[in-house]
C-alpha cells in the first residue's frame, strides 16, 4: 500500500555517534536552572468554562472506538493535525476499522485525510506514533495494533507519501499490544521502540513481556526483548513509558498494570538492557491506567502521577501521585498532594500535564470515563486543587485520551479527546481554549543540562505532557563556535554534539508562545 498526501514536510535531522556509557546521578536535587514565573498560581474557579465543545465545527461526527490521540503537523504548514488510533473492546477484540487521520486548514477548521496518509487499512490499533524513524527528516507514522496483530510502519519519502514498510522494517510479532513508545534507549542516535505487550490472545491472562525493538539504523528495527529485557510478565497494561528517573541521561521504562499488584519500573544501564526494579522503587497499586511524569515539586526530578489505581485503598478509583526523592525512588505523598476533596475517584483513563496559569508548575487535565473531565491546579509545592466544570459542554463521558495544542493560532492551549466504550460517547471532542478565560503562556521553558564527553544533554520542558515538537520554535546549545540544534530522544531529553575545539556556553530553549530560557550546562 502507498498513500500520497501531495504536501512538502519540513526537514530536521541531526546525525553522529553518542557516548554508550551512562552517567551518574546527580548527587542532590537541586532546581532546574530557568527564569522565574511571571505569575502567581491562580484560584480554581478562575477556570470556569475555560475550553469551549468546537467539535462539530473542526472535525464534525466520528462515532468510533477510539483508543489514543496523536498530534503532529504532517505537512510542516506550521497547524497541528490530528490523528486518532481506533478498535475496540476493552477485554476482547471488536472489528477491524479504520483510524483516522484530520489534517488542519489553519482556519479553524479540519479535513479528513485518512485515506491520503493511511491508505485502506483497517485493523485494531491501540497507539499511533509520529516520529522521524529513519532520520530523513520527515514524520513516520507507527501503528500500533493488537489482539494477535502485527504492528505497522508508514515511512515517508519526504514528499508526502507514506508507503507501508512492515515487512522490510519491523520484527514479524503478531502482538497484544497495549501502548508503544518510542526514544533511543542504547544512546546510538536512533529511535527504539518499546512495546506494552498483553501476551497470547487477549489482556486478561497471564501477561507478556515488555518488548525492545531497537532501531539498526534506517528503521529498520531488531527484536531483542529476550537479550535486554526482564522476563517479567505484565497483565493488561494500557501506557508504557520512557523516563529518565534518576538523571542518569538515560531513558528507563514503566508500565502500568492494570492486573498486577502495581506498575512497573526497569531501570536501564545506559546501554539499553534493563533490570527490574519496580520493589525497591515504587509504591504498589494496582489496576493503573497511566502515568503523567513530570517534575511536580520544581526539584529537577520526575514524579508520577498514577490514574485509577486507588481501589486496594479504599478510595474507589482514585489516583496517586509519587514524589521522586532524587534517586529514582518513589514515595507516596498522594494524602498530602492530592487530598479526597480533590481526588474524587471516577473512573478515569487519561492524564496530561500543562501549566495553565502560567506560574511555573504542571497542572494537571484528567479525563474521565464516567465522570466529569477535570482540571487539578497546582501550587507550586505539589499541592493539587480540583477546578469544576472547567468544559463548557455537555458531560463528554467515555474520554480514553487527551492531547493539547493550539489548534487555531491564538496562542491559547485546545483540548482533543479521544472517546471510546461507553456506548452513545464514542464521538471525538475538540475543545477551544476560551480567550475570556485563558491566557497565552507566559512561562519560560525549564532547563537542566550536562556536558558529557564531546555532547550536551539536557531536559527541557514548559510543564506539559507528553512531549511535542509543536510546542518548541527552538532547542539550541549555544557554542563558542555558534549555535548547534539540539536532537530529542525520548520524554523530554535532547542531545547535541560539540564541533570539535569548541565548548558550551548555554542550552536555550524558545516555547511556541515565544518565551525564551538558558542555562548553562
Amino acid at each position: 500500500m502507498t498513500a500520497v498526501l501531495c504536501l512538502l514536510l519540513v526537514a530536521c535531522t541531526a546525525e553522529s555517534p553518542s557516548p554508550s556509557a551512562s552517567v551518574a546521578p546527580s548527587a542532590s536535587a537541586e532546581p532546574p536552572a530557568s527564569l522565574e514565573a511571571s505569575a502567581e498560581p491562580a484560584q480554581p474557579s478562575a477556570f470556569a468554562g475555560a475550553w469551549t465543545d468546537v467539535t462539530a465545527e473542526t472535525i464534525g461526527e466520528t462515532a468510533e472506538w477510539t483508543n489514543r490521540v496523536e498530534l503532529s503537523d504532517l505537512d510542516g504548514d506550521g497547524w497541528i493535525d490530528i490523528l486518532f488510533a481506533n478498535g475496540g473492546n476493552y477485554d476482547h477484540p471488536g472489528d477491524e476499522v479504520a483510524s483516522w487521520v484530520f489534517h488542519n486548514n489553519g482556519d479553524g477548521t479540519f479535513t479528513d485525510m485518512t485515506e491520503a496518509v493511511l491508505g485502506d487499512h483497517a485493523l485494531i490499533t491501540r497507539a499511533i506514533r509520529v516520529a522521524d524513524l529513519d532520520a530523513d527528516g520527515d514524520d513516520d507514522i507507527l501503528l500500533g495494533t493488537t489482539y494477535g496483530s502485527q504492528t505497522r510502519l508508514l515511512l515517508n519519502d519526504g514528499a508526502g507519501t507514506w508507503a507501508d514498510a512492515t515487512e522490510t522494517h519491523l520484527p514479524a510479532a503478531e502482538l497484544s499490544l497495549g501502548d508503544l513508545k518510542l526514544g533511543d534507549v542504547d544512546a546510538d542516535r536512533d529511535l527504539d521502540i518499546v512495546i506494552a505487550n498483553w501476551g497470547e490472545g487477549g489482556p486478561v491472562n497471564a501477561g507478556g513481556r515488555v518488548q525492545l525493538w531497537l532501531n539498526g539504523g534506517n528503521a529498520g528495527f531488531i527484536d531483542v526483548t529476550a537479550e535486554r529485557m526482564p522476563e517479567t510478565l505484565i497483565a493488561f497494561s494500557w501506557d508504557i513509558e520512557l523516563v529518565d528517573v534518576d538523571n542518569d541521561w538515560d531513558l528507563d521504562v514503566a508500565t502500568s498494570c492494570k492486573l498486577c499488584d502495581g506498575s512497573h519500573l526497569f531501570m536501564n544501564d545506559g546501554t539499553g538492557t534493563f533490570t527490574d526494579d519496580t520493589d525497591a522503587r515504587i509504591p504498589a497499586f494496582g489496576n493503573n491506567y497511566e502515568f503523567a511524569p513530570i517534575d511536580l515539586d520544581g526539584d529537577g526530578f520526575l514524579d508520577l502521577v498514577t490514574i485509577n489505581d486507588g481501589v486496594d485503598t479504599g478510595r474507589g478509583l482514585a489516583e496517586h501521585v509519587f514524589r521522586n526523592d532524587g534517586t529514582g525512588t518513589f514515595e507516596d505523598m498522594t494524602d498530602a498532594w492530592w487530598g479526597p476533596d480533590a481526588n474524587t475517584g471516577w473512573d478515569d483513563n487519561g492524564v496530561v500535564a500543562l501549566d495553565v496559569d502560567s506560574d511555573g508548575d504542571a497542572d494537571f487535565l484528567v479525563g474521565s470515563l464516567d465522570g466529569p473531565d477535570r482540571l487539578l491546579i497546582n501550587d507550586g509545592s505539589g499541592v493539587l486543587s480540583l477546578a469544576d466544570d472547567v468544559f463548557d459542554a455537555d458531560p463528554s463521558g467515555g474520554s480514553l485520551s487527551m492531547a493539547l495544542a493550539d489548534f487555531n493560532g491564538d496562542g491559547i492551549v485546545d483540548v482533543v479527546e479521544a472517546q471510546g466504550e461507553v456506548p452513545g460517547h464514542e464521538d471525538e471532542r475538540v475543545y477551544f481554549g476560551s480567550p475570556e478565560v485563558l491566557s497565552p503562556d507566559t512561562a519560560p521553558p525549564i532547563i537542566r543540562g550536562a556536558v558529557v564527553g564531546s555532547s550536551v544533554l539536557a531536559r527541557v520542558h514548559d510543564n506539559r505532557t507528553p512531549y511535542a515538537p509543536h510546542d518548541w520554535r527552538s532547542i539550541i546549545v549555544r557554542t563558542s563556535a555558534g549555535d548547534v540544534p539540539m536532537t530529542w530522544y525520548g520524554e523530554h531529553l535532547f542531545w547535541a554534539d560539540l564541533p570539535a575545539g569548541t565548548s558550551a556556553i548555554e542550552v536555550c530553549a524558545t516555547d511556541a508562545a515565544g518565551s525564551e530560557a538558558c542555562a548553562a550546562p
